[in-house]
């Protein structure tokens, strides 16, 4: 098959000078700047053949006189036309039922296999006389047919499209023709021609919604057939004749005929376009399960569209209301649905739009198992999903919820995170956590409620506890008591550290703010240190809480001297704890660096 171009030029201005000549040149269909010559000569035409189908061709032109060659015209850009797709073979049956068959066909040989085709797939019921009606249009290769009559004959037909032929609306049944007819009473020939014999008639339409006509036919015949005409729709004609002396002369235009208005019969709608997915705000509409769709109200072709049948896979055909959007529930996650829909009316059903694919999402997953990885008596860190494997695509969510003090249940934690640590928890409490994830497709269930109890706390740090000398072997230490915790009685634990030991030992267990220490030796550094300990009584039984320990106090005991006519004086050792002895370190090093720094600038300023 042979594709041509015929490029008509017109005459530019030649400013005094005859041009002799006219250069065309194209890109080839290249549309990339580049020009080459494709005629150079006198003709205003140039007709170039063996082209692509549906390609686009730039030209540009320039004339040329005894003067020299002009510039350039503007660029314009023509395209050859498309091939319509060879006939397919005849359908043929892949399996019969009681009230359906299911047929099949192939390609047109020859076809691109990137070419996309649409097939139209007809049928006839000879029993009805009423000719091939169409049953399916779509881009499958096979369909079912059904609610068909047991033991009946059938004629199918099968028809390819593309995009350069598309399929002719034809509102359910194929138009031949419309034909106006011409009254001999009312618009027959002009009874009087003055004198010139007619020649010609001019056929002027309009339809009722716009007030402008235009001529549709123009010539001698005294009948015309007007084609592409709607159904339901109203359009208004009106006729002259002219004859020798023309149509129009000095004394104005000759007289159109009275107007004939014609109503064409109503017909089931158009086809529905614009069939997409849409989307939607409802709280039952789920993306796993459910599809949201949409589409524009055709032409109801003179009756009132009243209804759509919506068609998706093998499923009973749904019919709604008025309406121009729709979600289908009750699918399949994770499926391909092919889905199309038709209007109806009250003359019967329109054509079936083109078929959309459309897929529902994958089910929201379920929620993980929920750990608690570290318990405190304050925190509680929950850990999940674990040995979950994760990608960099991946957009799982989760959401941490907990039962608050008066049983709602709160959220504490949004996120992408594994691990999450409840703080500001009450001590030796039972709480319940409850888990879910979410994706693309939306909330998964939400889990069973998981229960992790907080610890016991232990008792706090004690203040650092204080001595007195009772004699030169003999001290008594003190140290402040705490109440007991939720009912758990508290102990304490004295521990000291004599001479060169490296290691604490205890001294004392017990309820008692002091203890009475008979073990010093003359002149030999003594330190002490207290603990509490809370007793707990549980199911578990009884265990021991122990807290921290105090700061350390150090102690040197040292003879006493007696002196005649004078009391008995007791020599007083100070005694400093860890951090009163940093103390003085620091205010001594305070000291001397401010002497150091006074005493250089008292040099160098004399």
């Amino acid at each position: 098959m042979r594709f041509q171009l015929s490029h008509i030029l017109e005459a530019p201005c030649d400013n005094g000078s005859k041009i002799n000549n006219y250069l065309l040149e194209w890109d080839k269909g290249n549309g990339n700047g580049a020009f080459e010559q494709c005629y150079y000569g006198q003709q205003k035409q140039c007709k170039i053949t063996e082209l692509s189908p549906a390609m686009g061709f730039t030209f540009r032109l320039a004339a040329k006189n005894d003067l020299g060659m002009s510039g350039f015209s503007e660029e314009v850009l023509y395209h050859t036309t498309g091939t319509a797709p060879a006939a397919p073979s005849s359908p043929v049956l892949l399996e019969a039922g009681v009230t359906w068959l299911s047929l099949q066909w192939a390609k047109p040989s020859g076809t691109p296999s990137d070419e996309e085709l649409s097939y139209n797939l007809e049928m006839e019921d000879e029993d009805l006389g009423c000719g091939f009606k169409p049953k399916y249009n779509g881009d499958e290769l096979t369909y079912t047919v059904k609610d068909l009559k047991r033991r009946t004959k059938y004629k199918f037909r099968v028809i390819a499209c593309n995009s350069e032929e598309p399929p002719m609306d034809d509102g359910g049944a194929a138009i031949t023709k419309y034909v106006l007819e011409i009254s001999e009473g009312l618009n027959g020939p002009p009874g009087i021609d003055n004198g010139s014999p007619i020649i010609s008639y001019s056929l002027e339409m309009s339809p009722a919604e716009t007030d402008e006509p235009r001529e549709v036919y123009c010539g001698p015949d005294e009948e015309f057939t007007v084609g592409h005409l709607l159904p339901g729709t109203t359009y208004s004609f009106r006729l002259r004749a002219a004859n020798a002396a023309g149509a129009v002369n000095v004394a104005g235009a000759g007289p159109f005929s009275e107007v004939l208005v014609c109503l064409m019969p109503c017909s089931v709608p158009a086809t529905v376009t614009c069939l997409q997915e849409a989307k939607v705000e409802n709280p039952l509409y789920s993306p796993s399960t459910c599809l949201a769709i949409s589409w524009e109200k055709p032409c109801d072709y003179g009756s009132e569209i009243t209804g759509y049948t919506i068609e998706y896979g093998e499923k009973q055909p749904i019919t709604v209301g008025k309406v121009t959007s729709f979600f289908i529930d009750n699918l399949q996650p994770d499926t391909t649905y092919r889905i199309r829909i038709q209007a109806w009316n009250s003359l019967g059903a329109g054509p079936f739009s083109n078929m959309v694919k459309l897929k529902t999402k994958p089910l929201p997953p379920e929620p993980p198992r929920l750990e608690c990885s570290a318990y405190g008596s304050q925190t509680l860190k929950l850990k999940w999903g674990e040995g979950i494997a994760r990608t960099l695509s991946d957009s799982t969510q989760y959401h941490l919820l907990m039962d608050d003090k008066t049983g709602r249940i709160v959220s504490i934690y949004k996120g992408s995170c594994h691990t999450y640590k409840v703080q500001r928890l009450s001590e030796s409490t039972s709480y319940r956590f409850y888990i879910q994830a979410c994706n693309e497709a939306g909330e998964g269930p939400l889990s069973q409620g998981y229960i992790f109890t907080t610890t016991k706390s232990v008792p706090p740090a004690l203040k650092t506890p204080k001595i007195e000398r009772i004699n030169d072997h003999t001290c008594e230490v003190t140290w402040e008591t705490l109440q007991p915790m939720k009912g758990d009685p508290i102990v304490y634990s004295l521990q000291a550290m004599m001479g060169k030991d490296t290691e604490f030992r205890q001294i004392y267990k017990g309820p008692d703010g002091s203890f009475r220490y008979s073990g010093l030796q003359l002149n030999c550094e003594s330190r002490f240190r207290v603990c509490a300990i809370r007793q707990c009584r549980d199911s578990a039984g009884h265990r021991d809480l122990v807290g921290p320990c105090s700061a350390t106090v150090s102690f040197i005991p040292q003879k006493a001297e007696s002196t005649v006519g004078k009391d008995t004086a007791e020599n007083t050792q100070w005694t400093l704890s860890d951090e009163q002895c940093a103390t003085v370190i620091l205010l001594l090093f305070a000291v001397f660096s401010i002497s150091v720094t006074f005493i250089i600038q008292y040099f160098v300023i004399k």
